[in-house]
């Protein structure tokens, strides 16, 4: 019988070891490849604003939100009607409602309003401390406990990026008003990623942004069509399509749009939410500590806007506070 009991017991050590052999080997691949597609949906995203500028001389603030979320919508609702996904269990789409309201409702539409006199490259530096809004959030919605030196440095982040608020109030002459709504930015930003993080834990990042534009795609289609109907819009457009000296800058506003919904709002949130499941937050966040300087980039290559050193400075002194606020997230 001891000897029994023994090789039980070794056969038990055994199976164990294989099964965490064979965990070890299926987990890195997946921790690889969220890198990767998080790496992806970051230089998918930078395209955002300089897309946002370019929509907005044929779209208002408000038609660009309701056809992101419109259009991203009614892709959506074809890939869950081909792939049968059944509806997801009541607490996830709780998340699914919140997550929305910050990337489908909140981030679209302040940051389409942000840019009507803000430039690409201003915008780019104040979306740098969308990474600290991320973590923040996730420590109330995902309970993360972070140290002494996270809180330190995402002070420190926070207190540069008040102090280029500060700096565009006095020269670049924005109003409190326009601080406020930047706040706002990242606020719903990051609302909508940590939210969005915590569905795809259990539904994945594919579900994840398809059920959330489902989710609002009601709403979304109430806006499209109030907006769409609007008379000076119909007008413009009108007269935009007719005129031949116009052709050019109408079809790259529409190429814009377009971007905007199929890329930005639904296809790009596909990798960004699945990197987040496979990778973990804390990881892909350091990735999108990149985001910044691809937007300058861009912005200079599409909008042929020059930024200035105070610019890339400023968001250089922000990304290594984020980037040692999540070092310290990482190793608590």
């Amino acid at each position: 019988m001891a000897n029994l009991k023994t090789v039980s017991k070794k056969m038990t050590s055994l199976t164990r070891s294989n099964n965490n052999l064979v965990s070890t080997s299926i987990q890195v691949p997946h921790a690889s490849t969220g890198i990767a597609k998080g790496f992806f949906a970051v230089v998918l995203f930078a395209m955002t604003i300089p897309m946002t500028k370019l929509a907005l001389p044929l779209f208002s603030p408000e038609l660009i939100a309701a056809c992101r979320a419109f259009f991203a919508g009614l892709l959506a609702l074809v890939v869950i009607g081909l792939n049968r996904w059944s509806l997801p269990d009541k607490q996830t789409c709780v998340w699914i409602a919140l997550a929305g309201a910050g990337v489908v409702v909140g981030f679209p539409y302040l940051l389409s309003y942000s840019l009507v006199n803000l430039s690409a490259a201003n915008m780019g530096v104040v979306l740098a401390g969308l990474p600290l809004m991320t973590s923040l959030f996730a420590a109330v919605i995902m309970k993360e406990r972070y140290s002494r030196g996270f809180w330190i440095s995402s002070a420190l982040g926070a207190l540069l990026l008040l102090a280029y608020f500060l700096t565009g109030v006095s020269s670049a002459g924005w109003n409190i008003q326009t601080a406020g709504i930047l706040c706002l930015v990242l606020m719903f930003g990051g609302l909508g990623y940590s939210a969005g993080a915590k569905a795809s834990q259990s539904l994945g990042g594919w579900q994840t942004i398809c059920w959330m534009l489902v989710l609002y795609l009601p709403f979304s289609a109430i806006a499209f069509g109030y907006y769409a109907a609007d008379e000076a819009f119909i007008n413009q457009f009108t007269q935009t399509i007719n005129n031949p000296a116009e052709q050019r800058s109408f079809w790259i506003s529409i190429a814009g749009l377009l971007w905007l919904a199929v890329i930005s709002q639904w296809w790009g949130f596909r990798f960004w939410y699945q990197a987040m499941a496979e990778a973990g937050a804390g990881r892909i966040s350091q990735i999108q500590l990149l985001q910044p300087f691809f937007t300058l980039f861009f912005a200079v290559i599409f909008l042929g806007e020059s930024f200035a050193l105070e610019q890339g400075l400023f968001a250089l002194l922000i990304v290594l506070a984020i980037c040692a606020a999540l070092r310290s997230k990482s190793s608590s």
